[in-house]
């Protein structure tokens, strides 16, 4: 036997009511985007994207980009289904990436703030990218705005490159005295007459930078070097330190070049980057030497290297905070800024 269901007025009241809302949201959707179809409603566009860190913990970076977004209908489109996209990119590597599926695009023109977070133990992919490129960095900020009901998407990229030249203020043919402080010798011990620095070798791991100097001893007697110590830091957090065993004798009366391959190792970057955002995206970069020599007297002494102290203010401007002329002064990982133009 068949059974017979019997339809009770609320069931039908309420059965009623879902369907016409339901009705009614997809017609209007349907008449949204049949108006964006024939052109009688504008369709928004992402006019321009401007980055900003914000918070910064030991792991992590909070990155924000905002959208500028015209819309030239009279009404907002949340009805619509819009969604924003942005990812921020230095030298190919991925530094952040957002999403917020949730956006309200106002009438006229309207911003929009899309947030993501950085793990920070991406910093030492984008410093060997840099230093591997020849000191020289492309940022590229991609934004999309895309209606879902349409499939329509408007997309926006942002680009600047920046060159930084951060050995430049190791070269130096200034001659520079050597004291040993010490009794029974005669100071200065040394004359540093020449500078010289490179990078050397970068893997995953570390960016070698090549140092040499030309030494003049003026003494009496030949003075053995048994090896060069370093410590760089930045912002007094070390991020490098060693000893190259040199065996170099600096003879009486001459002038020798002495080298010493030193090292920043890229496990510390990111504790760097901390204190890099903290201090205003400001850095102080110092590498400090000390040569272990022998004296006539036969005695052993550690002498600091004063003469071959190398200071840099490191200054960056990454994304851009707070550029509204789109021609922007860069101090970008060096001490000395470059005014460049964002690529259009």
């Amino acid at each position: 036997m068949e059974s017979i269901v019997i339809a009770t007025p609320t069931s039908i009241l309420f059965g009623s009511k879902l369907r016409a809302a339901v009705t009614i949201a997809l017609s209007l959707v349907v008449v949204i985007a049949g108006a964006f179809v024939v052109g009688l409603v504008g369709v928004p566009t992402v006019e321009r994207v401007d980055g900003e860190f914000g918070a910064v913990n030991d792991s992590q970076t909070e990155v924000r980009a905002t959208l500028t977004v015209d819309n030239p209908n009279p009404i907002g489109t949340r009805a619509v289904d819009v969604t924003a996209d942005y990812v921020v990119r230095a030298n190919g590597v991925e530094l952040a990436r957002g999403r917020d599926d949730g956006v309200a695009v106002a009438p006229g023109t309207s911003t929009e703030t899309v947030t993501a977070w950085m793990d920070n133990a991406v910093i030492p992919r984008w410093w060997a990218s840099h230093v591997r490129n020849g000191e020289r960095t492309t940022v590229d900020v991609d934004a999309r705005v895309t209606i879902g009901v349409l499939g329509y998407s408007t997309d926006v990229t942002r680009s600047r490159t920046v060159e930084t030249d951060l050995l430049s203020s190791f070269e130096s043919t200034e001659s520079r005295p050597i004291d040993a402080d010490v009794p029974f010798a005669a100071d200065p011990v040394l004359y540093l007459n020449e500078t010289r620095a490179s990078w050397g070798d970068v893997d995953a791991n570390r960016t070698e930078l090549e140092l040499a100097a030309d030494a003049y001893n003026p003494g009496e007697y030949d003075v053995p070097v048994a090896r060069i110590g370093y410590t760089i830091t930045m912002n007094d957090v070390v991020v490098g330190e060693g000893e190259t065993a040199s065996g170099t004798v600096l003879e009486s009366g001459e002038e020798t070049t002495i080298t010493a391959t030193t090292a920043i190792e890229h496990d510390r970057l990111d504790e760097w980057w901390v204190t890099h955002l903290e201090n205003d995206q400001r850095s102080e970069l110092r590498v400090e030497f000390e040569g272990r020599i022998e004296l006539p007297t036969g005695s052993t002494v550690t002498v600091p290297l004063e003469a071959l102290t190398y200071e840099e203010t490191v200054e960056t401007d990454l994304l851009g905070e707070g550029d509204s002329s789109r021609r922007s002064r860069y101090c970008f990982v060096a001490g000395t800024c470059t005014t460049v133009h964002d690529a259009e």
